[in-house]
């Protein structure tokens, strides 16, 4: 064990020492490579400049996951995961169509070998584990009223992507941190299949803010998630999900978000234990602050969050789950843009699950480090080790110990 964590260890002292502070890039979003400045790419601006000028934009990143599971799990060893994005975008205003929209469409190919086949965990320690797939990932038509304050699209469309988002979370891989595992048990409209739906933004006041969407209530076949069904049946029902939420991002005070979501899903499906259910629902709420700055208005400094979520005991695998963490911007003298975190997620088992498979653990609890690198102004890496206690409550797979290198590429 000694030598592969010494390795690891030499794998952040050779990326720090790699690293050049060439640019500012925010802590991390899928949305934030995608927004890239033209020279910003990997591949230069290759002529983007001039079609964004006219309304269209074109972006194309990539996100890999070498990764080895050294102990524990269904079995040892490594691999990598990836997906490869392409993005077009027209803007009708710009086009000389007409004020205030924009067209979106999203292709997504998923490639390589998934952790989580070998780690055999409930949680899934990267959030870009899923089956190899094509996919037309997102495909819809915004547009924004009253100068802003409401905002509608329509299509094919990830709910992922804007609810129960924590931007203090959000640079730990594990999916848990990105989307709690409550709402994402069964197949809906989110990566990598995506479904037909609609979603409204609304802006309250300067500080109070709404969400809600309505979806297709099985996007995927139940029984390969890679199967899109873009059509919507009473069978399938309708998945609608809902977040209130309070944040406060001015310059002088420190960032703050408190929100409160739930969900419902009127279709059809198959549990865990094999039984036919009617209607699902559950509720979430998120919290996140940064509690120390290093200067008044400075994004360096310290922040926590906390995730609390829950699903119908019975007819969901994991009923509770609670998430928390803390994330440092800004660590190391110097590397301003560099990103600390740690987080703790625990998906906790329903008692139909246990005893339909005879188990006597509790939940699935995950620890989780990171440090995420800008290394130019079109590349981040970022390495990773999680630790997996009771990976989905089998008790002949042990504690698993995962490391991780991610890079994100904007091309």
């Amino acid at each position: 064990m000694r030598p592969v964590l010494s390795l690891f260890c030499a794998l952040i002292a050779c990326s720090l020492a790699l690293v050049s502070p060439l640019h500012a890039q925010e802590p991390p979003n899928v949305e934030e490579v995608v927004l890239a400045d033209p020279e910003e790419h990997l591949l230069g601006d290759l002529g983007r400049g001039k079609l964004e000028e006219e309304g269209v934009r074109i972006e194309a990143f990539a996100l890999h996951d070498f990764w080895a599971n050294v102990a524990g799990g269904l079995s040892r060893g490594g691999g990598v995961m990836g997906n490869m994005n392409l993005i077009l975008s027209l803007d009708t205003a710009k086009m000389g169509w007409w004020e205030d929209g924009a067209f979106v469409f999203w292709g997504i190919g998923v490639y390589g070998r998934r952790s989580s086949e070998v780690v055999g965990d409930f949680q899934y320690t990267s959030s870009i584990d899923a089956p190899d797939s094509v996919e037309l990932y997102e495909a819809y038509y915004e547009h924004s009223f009253m100068s802003g304050s409401i905002d509608v699209l329509a299509g094919i469309h990830d709910f992922s992507l804007e609810f129960a988002i924590l931007d203090y979370a959000y640079t730990l891989i594990n999916s848990s941190f990105v989307t709690p595992p409550t709402i994402t048990q069964y197949p809906l409209s989110f990566y990598p299949t995506t479904g037909l739906g609609t979603r409204a933004s609304l802006t309250l006041t300067d500080e109070l803010y709404g969400l809600i969407g309505v979806y297709d209530g099985e996007p995927a076949n139940s029984n390969d998630y890679r199967e899109a069904t873009w059509s919507i049946s009473k069978g399938e029902g309708i998945y609608s999900i809902a977040e209130i939420g309070w944040k406060e991002d001015e310059d002088e005070k420190p960032y703050t978000k408190v929100a409160l979501g739930g969900w419902f899903n009127s279709g059809r499906f198959t549990d865990a234990t094999g039984q036919e259910r009617t209607g699902n629902y559950g509720t979430y709420l998120l919290a996140e602050r940064q509690v120390w700055q290093e200067a008044t208005g400075s994004k360096e400094g310290l922040g926590m969050f906390l995730q609390v979520s829950q699903a119908r005991n019975d007819r969901n695998t994991c009923p509770w789950y609670y998430g928390t963490g803390f994330s440092y911007t800004g660590l190391i003298r110097g590397r301003e843009e560099d990103v600390a975190a740690i987080g703790v997620a625990d998906a906790f088992f329903s008692s139909n699950f246990k005893d339909h498979y005879d188990t006597d653990d509790a939940s699935e609890r995950v620890f989780e480090l990171n440090y995420r690198i800008p290394v130019l102004s079109s590349t981040t890496v970022t390495p990773d080790v999680q630790y997996v206690m009771n990976p989905y409550a089998n008790p002949d797979t042990g504690d698993a110990l995962i490391f991780y290198l991610r890079t994100e590429v904007a091309l």
